[in-house]
């Protein structure tokens, strides 16, 4: 083979997407994604503002505490507790818009359950029952349908298939930091003692799709706090029921945009 022939074939030139490094990564496709139900569980808050509450307190633990996805999918549902000077439902949202539409989704159904509850008075059923009764006195009533197992598969798959779009919803925020608008509402008790109820704002990024920690900026106008800088540290990855909603402490319902907007009101 001529001289020229051995310098070409050795020092040929790989035109660009053709290495084998490249294959390796397409294989990675969907690596990226951001899984929500990894953001779930207990954090441990940090900072400046933080120990500065705490130093003031006998309770030295600052809780934040992510519960689960809300109904309204796109957003989480959590607490905050702050030694015994902030006890705060949070909602978590990825836009401030969506996080104004799921605030006033989860009041909305709030008002439902309460209303469902007075619904659920012992003797309001029993008169219900006797109309029910009257009604179908010589009728033959039906036995149990054979379309019950197709029923309960339907509710089956309807369940996980709204589990599967909440967990969707949350695809814009695959990037190497997820990010949230955070809106809260609870009870907080000042440096001179007064016990006030607050809702306001915060943000919180994730350091990666892992969750394993975040930085956060939180207001509270009871604290003095105008976006006061946190760390949150993740201790445990298990999930658990909130033990309080915005309802519990309640204020207005906030309209359009006002989770931008603080409120205060005296402890009721």
């Amino acid at each position: 083979m001529d001289d020229w022939q051995d310098a070409a074939f050795n020092h040929r030139r790989i035109p660009h997407g053709r290495s084998k490094k490249r294959g390796k990564a397409a294989g990675k496709t969907g690596a990226g994604v951001f899984n929500p139900k990894t953001a779930l569980g207990l954090y441990e808050l940090s900072g400046t503002a933080i120990n500065t509450l705490l130093a003031e307190t006998d309770d030295k633990k600052a809780c934040f505490e992510i519960h689960e996805l809300t109904e309204t999918p796109g957003g989480f549902i959590g607490s905050l507790l702050i030694g015994n000077r902030m006890k705060a439902a949070m909602i978590l949202a990825g836009s401030r818009k969506l996080l104004a539409a799921i605030v006033a989704d989860e009041n909305s159904v709030d008002e439902d359950e309460t209303s469902s509850v007075e619904a659920d008075d012992p003797q309001t059923h029993a008169d219900h029952d006797e109309d029910e009764t009257s009604s179908v006195e010589g009728e033959d009533l039906p036995t149990q349908t054979e379309h019950d197992d197709t029923e309960a598969e339907t509710e089956l798959e309807a369940r996980d298939r709204k589990d599967n779009e909440r967990v969707a919803a949350f695809g814009k925020n695959s990037f190497r930091a997820p990010k949230f608008w955070l809106h809260w509402q609870g009870d907080v008790t000042t440096k001179d003692g007064e016990e006030v109820r607050e809702r306001n704002q915060g943000y919180v990024s994730f350091a990666g799709n892992e969750c394993s920690e975040f930085q956060s900026t939180m207001s509270c106008k009871a604290l003095g706090w105008k976006d006061a800088s946190m760390h949150g540290r993740r201790v445990t990855g298990r999930a658990r029921r909130a033990p309080f909603a915005s309802s519990d402490f309640g204020l207005p319902n906030p309209g359009e945009g006002a989770e931008t907007d603080s409120g205060l009101a005296g402890r009721q």
